[in-house]
């Protein structure tokens, strides 16, 4: 089905049509302040985390917050479908007080289908609570960077999920966006992508930019002024990734060390406690199963869960 601008109808888990308002006039859902970290759906060893694991995370995770605006009660996963992420940090979320932000793979429509599948269960299963435990979804995590579907189709594809999540579901709360690099969102080929995102996440790393962690919070600044200055200042912006290696090959000027994260972590995200808009770090722990030598680092805590860094900002 193609939607236009003003898409009289959105589809449905069922493969029905549903007549629903017109979703542009319908107002974006506010996003308050909230901060917290990306999580993977596997542990250390490779096996997909149950429950219990997610449970006991979120609760590890929580426990790091030094202040009252920052509790960290807020995760974001990369697939709702993969070793059934959604279904087991769903309820280990609602133990725990915590939210999740559920992102969708829309790589192939065989995936898409399987991912809508996976959190349509959950806003099922939970609706009469209000599905409060959701904080966002993401259809697509730098899809758009690697070129892997076209922006009209990734746009169909956040539509889809607006209705279902929000008419269908009535969870009018969960705003439906994408995530993806920067670059990607100041490239104006993308605007289809804008255009039908109630919220954008920009995920950006300067030490993949290949600049001095001196460099690293004016360089992630410039990205988000970049970013905002193309979504314009009524949409709803979210950073969705940003962090820096503790080992590994650097990277141009970019080292990956210990130290430089702790002093990327103190610039930026003290920086980040400052602003108005919610923020997720990449990531949570350190991921050994990780193809590469430098993505198993990126964790702001060892894979054994205790911390790289203090959290403690200046005052």
């Amino acid at each position: 089905m193609k939607f236009q601008l003003l898409a009289s109808f959105v589809l449905l888990a069922s493969s029905s049509l549903v007549a629903a308002a017109p979703l542009e006039e319908r107002a974006a859902p506010p996003v308050p302040y909230f901060s917290g970290f990306n999580l993977g759906a596997n542990k250390p060893d490779g096996s997909c985390k149950t429950q219990a694991n997610w449970e006991q995370e979120f609760k590890k995770i929580r426990s790091w917050s030094t202040n009252t605006k920052d509790k960290f009660n807020s995760i974001k996963i990369f697939s709702t479908n993969d070793c059934n992420a959604l279904a087991n940090a769903a309820p280990a979320a609602i133990a725990t007080g915590t939210t999740i932000w559920a992102g969708i793979w829309p790589s192939t429509p065989e995936k898409f289908n399987a991912e809508k599948a996976a959190l349509e269960a959950q806003l099922k299963k939970y609706q009469s609570t209000g599905n409060k435990w959701l904080m966002g979804i993401n259809v697509g995590s730098e899809a758009l960077y690697r070129k892997e579907i076209d922006p009209k189709v990734l746009a169909q594809y956040i539509y889809d999920i607006k209705g279902m999540t929000q008419i269908a579901y009535k969870a009018t709360h969960v705003p439906v966006g994408s995530a993806d690099t920067w670059t990607s969102w100041v490239d104006g080929r993308n605007k289809p992508v804008i255009d039908a995102s109630d919220v954008i996440l920009m995920n950006a790393f300067p030490y993949w930019q290949g600049v001095e962690v001196e460099a690293g919070l004016r360089t992630f600044q410039e990205a988000i002024n970049r970013t905002k200055n193309v979504i314009g200042p009524n949409k709803p912006f979210v950073v969705g990734e940003t962090g820096w290696p503790s080992a590994g090959p650097n990277f141009q000027k970019a080292i990956a060390c210990k130290s430089c994260l702790q002093k990327y972590y103190t610039n930026v995200a003290c920086w980040l406690q400052k602003q108005s808009y919610g923020w997720y770090w990449f990531s949570g722990f350190d991921e050994p199963k990780r193809e590469s030598e430098i993505e198993r680092n990126f964790g702001i805590a060892w894979y054994g869960q205790t911390p790289k860094v203090n959290f403690t900002c200046p005052k």
